[in-house]
């Protein structure tokens, strides 16, 4: 059986992914945008997000493993 915090964070992930595509089909739809430049600028935000991951990861291993020398 799978446990309640699992279960709350697979709908919570599942319900945004699902609000996303919807406002997506609603700007293409009802807005007129074309779906390729929307999903040029999706494709950017993700690589957006993916730089600050990236920058931010070696300060986290630092910040880790700062915390767990005595």
């Amino acid at each position: 059986m799978l446990n309640r915090r699992y279960i709350k964070a697979l709908r919570t992930a599942t319900l945004g992914l699902l609000a996303t595509f919807a406002l997506m089909w609603g700007a293409v739809d009802i807005v007129g945008v074309s779906g390729a430049a929307l999903w040029e600028y999706v494709w950017l935000s993700v690589q957006g997000v993916l730089v600050v991951i990236a920058i931010a990861a070696p300060f986290a291993a630092l910040l880790h493993y700062l915390r767990r020398r005595p």
